[in-house]
């Protein structure tokens, strides 16, 4: 299962880095999605795919695979934090 969700995250990562960005009127709307997609699979830690709204540029989020990192941060054998169980 956790495969299908780093293949999700790993979706929305190359989708923010192409067309993310140029796709909603308001930037912004990107990053909400990203961040109800990744709490709809990890819960609260999906919060940190809202720090991408601090770049009101939309140069640097395209290149921090936030949604990826959250994934591998709850991989099996790791606890909520990504530390060795």
């Amino acid at each position: 299962m956790w495969w299908i969700k780093l293949f999700v995250c790993v979706l929305i990562d190359l989708f923010d880095f192409t067309i993310g960005r140029l796709l909603f009127v308001v930037p912004f709307a990107g990053e909400l999605v990203g961040i109800a997609l990744t709490y709809a699979m990890f819960g609260k830690s999906a919060f940190y795919y809202g720090l991408e709204a601090l770049d009101f540029t939309e140069q640097v989020d395209g290149f921090i695979p936030t949604a990826t990192i959250i994934a591998l941060m709850h991989r099996p054998g790791r606890d909520a934090v990504g530390a060795l169980a």
